[in-house]
C-alpha cells in the first residue's frame, strides 16, 4: 500500500566510480604469471563461497522466518536487486509487488521506494503505525532503517530503505551463520595453498625457464638446463623442443637474411647488368679520391664514354642484344683500364672512368686511345656481327673543376663536343664548350616557348620550269624570328629540335601552315603550283605524319596532287620496315613524292625502283661546281639519265647563275630551284613574284 512521500533524503550520494575497462586490461597485462595464477585461484574460489553464504541466509529465511533478522544485508541485496528491472522498465505495479514481497520478511516492518527521475514519488509501505511513527522522528526500540541505492548498467535509479524489527534476531542462528562463513573460509585457504603450490612448482616455474631459456637462444644459443623441459612430456615439454625447433629455424633466417642484406648492398653499389659500380659508389670513390689528391696536391682524370649509334642496334636486334653489347663493353673497359682505375656504368649506353694518378694531358689521351681502340673491335650479338664505337669527354681534376658534380658535367660537355666533332673520338674540356652548352640550352629553352609565342613563321622559294621558266611550285622553307637574334634559317634550330622532340609539334604547324598559305593563293586566283615540304627523319617515323597531311589538306581544301613531300635518302634508310609502310599509306592519299639532297646519302637504286618517287633533287653541292668540276657535271648527268629512265622529274637545287642553267637545260633536267632563279621570301612577296611572271600548271 501507499504512503505519504518522506521528505528527500539529502544525504550525500554514494560517487559513481567503475574501474574502466582499459585500465583494467592494462593492470592485468601487468601481472606475472605467478601473480596472475593466484588472482585466478582466488576469484574462483571465493566467488562459489559467496554465493554459498547467500544462498545459505535465503534457505534460512525461506525455512525460518526469525532468521531473517540476522540476514538484513541479504534482504536489501535481493531487495534492489528485484526493484532494478521494474524501476529500468518504470513499471509502478511491479515495483509495488517487489516491495511488498520484502514486507513478507516477519523482520520487516517498513519499506520506502524513491526513484531518481523528475517528478517520481517516493512509494512506502508497511504498518500505518509504525510509518507514522517513524515519520514523527519517534524512535522505536529495536527498528533500525537500512538504505540501498539501485544501480542498472552503472546508471542511478532510485533507492531503497528497509526498517528491520531486530527484536526477532536469534542469536542461535546467528552463530550458525558465523560457523558457515569460518568453514567457507577455511576452505578457500586450504584449497588456495595447495592450488598456488601445484601450479608455481608445475607451471610458474618450468615457464620461468622456459622464458630464460628463450632470451638465452637469441643471444648466445641453447643452454644445457634447457634438456630438463625438454625430456618432460607434457605441453611445456612440447613446448621446449619446439623453441629447440625454432631455433634452427632462427638461424637458418638469419643466414638467409645476412645473404640477402649482402646482395641489397651489391645492388645498391653495383650495375645489375654490367657488374661495374653504379653512380653512387663511383661518386663514394671519386670524392675519396679528391680529398687524398686535396691533400697530396695530386691529379686524376675522369672520363665520360658514350656509345655512337647504340640506340640503332638496339633497335634492330633487340634490347636482349642490346644488353649483350653492353656487357661487352663493360668488359671490355675493365680489360683495358690499368690496375687502379675504376669505370662504372652511368646509364643506359653511357660509362663514366677514374683515371687515378695521372700525371699530365698525355696519359688520358693515351687512355682514352686505348679505349677507343677496344669499342671499335667487332662485337658479335647472336649470329650477328656489329661494330659500335663510343665519343669520350675528358675532364681532369683539379684543372677542370674540384668537386664530382662539376667533373661530370665538364666530361660531359666535352662528350658532346667528341661527338659533333664526327664520333669515335676523345675531346679534352674547355671553357668555350660550356660556354657553348649553356648557349645550347638556353636556345632549347627559347625554341620552346617560340612554339607558344608563335614566332615561327614559313618562307617559300619558288620551283621553275627548266625549259620555259614558268612557275611549277614553291617550298616551303621554315624560319624563326628570334626577338633578340632576329630571323634564323632552320639550320641553326632543326638538329635542336630533333633532340628535344619539339620537331614534331613544329612539324605539326608548318604542313597545316603550308596547305592554308596554298589555299590562300588560289582563292587570290594565282597558280603557285605544287608546295613542297619538307620532313625529318624523325618526322618521318611519326604515325601521325599521314594523318596530320590528311587532315590539313582536308581543312583547306587542297589536292593530294597539289603537296608534294621531301625525304632525305638517310631518312628512308633508317627503318626500312617503318618507311615503306608510311611510304605505301602516302602513295595511297595521293601525294608527290621527293627525294631530297639525292647523292649526298645510301643512294640506294633498290629504294628508287621499290618506292618509284615523283622526282629526285639534286644536290647543290653537285651544282655549285658544275661549271668547272667534271665529277659534279658527271654525277648530275648520271643522276639526270637515271631519273629519265625510270620515269621521275629532277629538280637541281641552288641554281644560281646562267652557266649551271644552261648545262642543267641541256642535260634534260625538269625543274630549277636556287638564288638565280629566286630567293626564299615570305608569303607576299612570292605573290607579288607569282604577279609577274606567267604561271604553268605542272
Amino acid at each position: 500500500m501507499s504512503a505519504p512521500v518522506p521528505p528527500p533524503d539529502d544525504s550525500p550520494a554514494a560517487p559513481q566510480t567503475p574501474a574502466p575497462w582499459g585500465r583494467l586490461q592494462q593492470w592485468w597485462a601487468g601481472l606475472s604469471l605467478r601473480a596472475s595464477l593466484l588472482w585466478v585461484l582466488g576469484v574462483t574460489l571465493v566467488t562459489p563461497a559467496l554465493l554459498l553464504l547467500v544462498v545459505g541466509q535465503r534457505i534460512a529465511q525461506t525455512q525460518q522466518q526469525t532468521l531473517l533478522a540476522e540476514a538484513m544485508q541479504s534482504v536489501m541485496v535481493v531487495g534492489s536487486a528485484s526493484l532494478g528491472d521494474p524501476m529500468w522498465a518504470i513499471d509502478t505495479p511491479a515495483i509495488e509487488a517487489a516491495m511488498r514481497r520484502l514486507l513478507d520478511n516477519p523482520a520487516v516492518v517498513g519499506v520506502r521506494v524513491r526513484e531518481e527521475r523528475p517528478d517520481a514519488q517516493a512509494i512506502e509501505m508497511g504498518s500505518p503505525t509504525m510509518l507514522a511513527r517513524l515519520q514523527r522522528g519517534e524512535a522505536v526500540d529495536g527498528v533500525v532503517v537500512r538504505r540501498e541505492e539501485i544501480f542498472r548498467e552503472g546508471l542511478l535509479l532510485g533507492s531503497l530503505q528497509v526498517w528491520f524489527d531486530t527484536r526477532l534476531q536469534s542469536p542461535a542462528v546467528r552463530q550458525g551463520q558465523w560457523q558457515l562463513v569460518a568453514l567457507v573460509l577455511l576452505q578457500m585457504c586450504a584449497s588456495l595453498l595447495v592450488l598456488s603450490v601445484f601450479l608455481t612448482r608445475r607451471v610458474a616455474r618450468p615457464v620461468e625457464r622456459l622464458k630464460a631459456l628463450a632470451s638465452a637462444m637469441v643471444a648466445h644459443g641453447a643452454e644445457p638446463s634447457a634438456r630438463t623441459e625438454r625430456r618432460r612430456l607434457d605441453e611445456l615439454g612440447q613446448l621446449g623442443r619446439l623453441m629447440f625447433e625454432v631455433q634452427q629455424q632462427l638461424q637458418d633466417s638469419f643466414g638467409a637474411l645476412e645473404e640477402k642484406n649482402r646482395q641489397l648492398q651489391h645492388m645498391a653499389l653495383y650495375d645489375a647488368l654490367t657488374g661495374l659500380p653504379n653512380r653512387n659508389l663511383f661518386r663514394e670513390l671519386v670524392e675519396h679520391d679528391i680529398g687524398q689528391a686535396q691533400r697530396a696536391g695530386g691529379r686524376f682524370g675522369l672520363l665520360f664514354v658514350d656509345l655512337d649509334r647504340f640506340k640503332t642496334i638496339n633497335d634492330a636486334l633487340g634490347h636482349a642484344m642490346g644488353d649483350q653489347l653492353l656487357i661487352e663493353v663493360a668488359h671490355r673497359l675493365r680489360s683495358t683500364l690499368r690496375e687502379a682505375d675504376v669505370a662504372c656504368r652511368q646509364s643506359g649506353d653511357e660509362f663514366m672512368v677514374l683515371a687515378r694518378q695521372v700525371v699530365d694531358w698525355q696519359e688520358l689521351a693515351t687512355l682514352s686511345e686505348r679505349l677507343l681502340q677496344a669499342l671499335a673491335r667487332p662485337v658479335l650479338l647472336g649470329n650477328t656481327p656489329a661494330r659500335v664505337s663510343g665519343s669520350i669527354g675528358i675532364a681532369m681534376f683539379p684543372d677542370d673543376a674540384s668537386d664530382f658534380e662539376t667533373l661530370v658535367k665538364h666530361a660531359d660537355v666535352a662528350m658532346y663536343q667528341a661527338k659533333s666533332l664526327g664520333r669515335a673520338r676523345y675531346s679534352f674540356f674547355l671553357p668555350e664548350f660550356n660556354t657553348r652548352r649553356q648557349a645550347s640550352v638556353a636556345l632549347e629553352q627559347q625554341l620552346s616557348e617560340a612554339i607558344e609565342r608563335r614566332e615561327f613563321v614559313l618562307h617559300y622559294q619558288p620551283q621553275v620550269h627548266a625549259q620555259h621558266g614558268h612557275m611549277v611550285g614553291c617550298e616551303a622553307l621554315l624560319r624563326w624570328r628570334h626577338p633578340a637574334r632576329g630571323l634564323l634559317a632552320p639550320g641553326e634550330f632543326i638538329t635542336m629540335a630533333e633532340e628535344s622532340g619539339l620537331i614534331a609539334e613544329m612539324g605539326l604547324w608548318v604542313r597545316d601552315e603550308a596547305c592554308a598559305q596554298l589555299a590562300r593563293w588560289k582563292a587570290e586566283g594565282l597558280r603557285p603550283g605544287v608546295m613542297a615540304i619538307n620532313v625529318s627523319a624523325l618526322e618521318f617515323r611519326d604515325h601521325r605524319l599521314v594523318d596530320s597531311l590528311r587532315d590539313a589538306m582536308m581543312r583547306h581544301d587542297i589536292a593530294p596532287q597539289e603537296v608534294e613531300v621531301e625525304l632525305t635518302e638517310s631518312a628512308l634508310m633508317a627503318d626500312s620496315d617503318t618507311s615503306l609502310r608510311i611510304i605505301d599509306r602516302l602513295v595511297e592519299l595521293g601525294v608527290r613524292l621527293a627525294i631530297d639532297d639525292f647523292g649526298t646519302g645510301y643512294s640506294s637504286l633498290a629504294y628508287l625502283k621499290r618506292l618509284r618517287p615523283h622526282q629526285l633533287k639534286i644536290d647543290r653541292s653537285f651544282v655549285r661546281d658544275i661549271a668547272t668540276d667534271a665529277d659534279d657535271r658527271a654525277i648530275v648527268k648520271g643522276v639526270i639519265g637515271l631519273a629519265s629512265t625510270l620515269g621521275m622529274d629532277v629538280t637541281a637545287e641552288g641554281v644560281e647563275d646562267e652557266g649551271q642553267r644552261s648545262f642543267l637545260c641541256q642535260e634534260g633536267c625538269t625543274y630549277l630551284q636556287g638564288y638565280g632563279i629566286a630567293r626564299p621570301m615570305p608569303a607576299e612577296d612570292v605573290a607579288r613574284w607569282m604577279r609577274e611572271r606567267v604561271v604553268s600548271p605542272v
